[in-house]
């Protein structure tokens, strides 16, 4: 399985005026021909809320082109390059094509994909369109995260090969809809929590989610204006 780069991009933060506060974000980023990846993220991509981005499980965010051509022909709306603040598109690709646990060759990097991506209000915000996150949720068209097992150089004419599949029937769509609504999910949501290639932060409000029995988007996913 190979899949080929449209963009690659980095970012700086920028502040964004709320109602009653200024949020500052480098969600909006620049095409780059080449980025290099480490261990705890892309460099030259600022991360602002190192909480909730970049480290370990999240080095690396990963957006596909089918997700892009899904969305703008279900809901007719028009979405720019880079719309979901990630650091790769790739093209030929969804989210239900990619496994947790997949180890993907790309340049001179060895990448294993962490968890989905867990979208907050920022993509709604910077975009300008109405309730775009809660659809890329209920959608689960979420995008997803990796973790770095070899540092180096990517570029955009390199190719994401897979060169290892151990969970295959859990794929970052499937993930998504067992985030979503964790008591439909509840068996598969209890093996996913054995999975050791699932990021341990997602696997926390996974079964916070099931525990509580929570359906739904987040909190911080809903517009804020």
């Amino acid at each position: 399985m190979r899949f080929e780069i449209k963009n690659l991009f980095t970012g700086k933060s920028k502040e964004y005026k709320l109602t009653n506060r200024v949020l500052n974000s480098a969600y909006e980023k620049e095409i780059q021909n080449e980025i290099y990846v480490s261990k705890l993220g892309v460099k030259n991509d600022e991360q602002v809320d190192k909480k909730n981005h970049g480290g370990l499980d999240r080095a690396v965010c990963i957006y596909s082109q089918g997700s892009y051509d899904f969305l703008e022909e279900k809901f007719n709306i028009n979405l720019k390059e880079c719309s979901f603040g990630e650091n790769i598109t790739l093209e030929n690709c969804s989210d239900s094509d990619i496994c947790i646990g997949d180890i993907f060759s790309c340049g001179e990097t060895l990448l294993e994909v962490s968890q989905p991506r867990t979208p907050c209000f920022v993509i709604s915000k910077v975009t300008g369109i109405k309730d775009l996150t809660r659809t890329l949720v209920q959608e689960c068209k979420t995008g997803f995260l990796l973790r770095t097992i070899k540092e180096g150089k990517i570029s955009k004419s390199d190719s994401f090969n897979l060169e290892k599949r151990v969970n295959k029937n859990y794929s970052i769509e499937f993930i998504s809809k067992c985030y979503l609504n964790p008591v439909k999910y509840e068996k598969e949501v209890l093996e996913l929590l054995k999975v050791d290639s699932l990021a341990q932060d997602y696997k926390d409000s996974l079964k916070s989610r099931l525990e509580r029995k929570t359906v739904g988007i987040e909190e911080f996913q809903k517009d804020i204006i």
